[in-house]
């Protein structure tokens, strides 16, 4: 049996503080290690708390600075999966996700959907991502969504469609919107994206909120690791520092999706073409545009 031991760690970053955040990322990369871990996850912007704003200029690291590579490096064999404000070659700065092992970065994710409303203003200071890229690991193919990318069924299927056999969502998500039963609908909705698209598309997801409080956002945490059945096989407390250690069998993907086989009718032509369709407008000719010569 093939096993993922995934260490989940829902801190609260410090805004603003990236060596007091750095010293908290090694001291979980030290516990992760002697759990003898193979995979660390921490939060959406880890290294810099989440209502960076015009701060971005002073914070954004770009992706091969020495702060990242001296945590790998740190990690050694660990991979590590963290949040930072990416600064890029063309001064844009993106609310990124990267992975770290073997003294490296190897993959970096830039969130692809921002937030614009109510208490949520990331158009403002970051750039979108504009493409989804999954990457090789010795557990597999594995796909980072941040956040709000979540909530955007086609982002995890697109993953899926690339090839990942794991999806990790790392995440800023304040507690907001009560419900008729008292219930915090930012976080059912959260929890009910995470297991479908564990369901739906018949592999392991990894989840990792943070906590903390920030500005007069108060972060609810609760992480989660779902099986491809959807089943919860680690949860987080609510509202409080925490970090565990959880096992994933990989094998179980293979099971869960011969059990149930929808995935190979996904029919990705036909979705790209009615895309394709309803971007155009309804007058444009069914059939698959890239096949026309005009």
């Amino acid at each position: 049996m093939k096993r993922l031991r995934v260490a989940i760690d829902q801190l609260a970053p410090r805004l603003g503080d990236i060596e007091a955040n750095v010293a908290a990322h090694r001291d979980s990369i030290t516990w992760a290690c002697r759990q003898k871990a193979d995979l660390l996850v921490f939060p959406e912007l880890s290294l810099t708390g989440y209502l960076v704003m015009g701060m971005v200029s002073r914070i954004g690291l770009g992706a091969a600075d020495p702060v990242l590579t001296e945590l790998a490096r740190s990690a050694g064999s660990l991979g590590v999966i963290l949040g930072f404000v990416e600064r890029a070659a063309d001064g844009r700065f993106y609310n990124t996700a990267a992975c770290l092992k073997d003294g490296a970065v190897r993959a970096v994710q830039r969130k692809m959907f921002l937030p614009n409303y109510g208490m949520f203003d990331e158009k403002r200071f970051f750039a979108e991502g504009d493409r989804l890229a999954p990457f090789d690991t010795p557990w597999g193919r594995t796909g980072i969504l941040i956040c709000y990318d979540a909530l955007h069924p086609a982002a995890a299927y697109l993953h899926e469609q690339a090839g990942a056999q794991l999806i990790v969502t790392i995440a800023a998500s304040p507690a907001r919107g009560i419900g008729p039963e008292g219930s915090m609908t930012g976080r059912e909705i959260f929890r009910i994206a995470h297991r479908a698209h564990s369901r739906l598309l018949g592999l392991p997801t990894v989840f990792v909120n943070r906590v903390g409080t920030e500005e007069g956002l108060t972060f609810w945490g609760g992480s989660q690791v779902v099986d491809p059945q959807g089943d919860v096989l680690c949860e987080l407390p609510e509202y409080e520092p925490a970090r565990d250690i959880c096992e994933i069998d990989l094998d179980a993907t293979a099971r869960a999706r011969t059990r149930f086989p929808h995935l190979k009718e996904g029919r990705p032509d036909f979705i790209l073409q009615e895309l394709w369709r309803l971007r155009m407008g309804p007058r444009f000719p069914l059939g698959r545009p890239w096949d026309s010569a005009t």
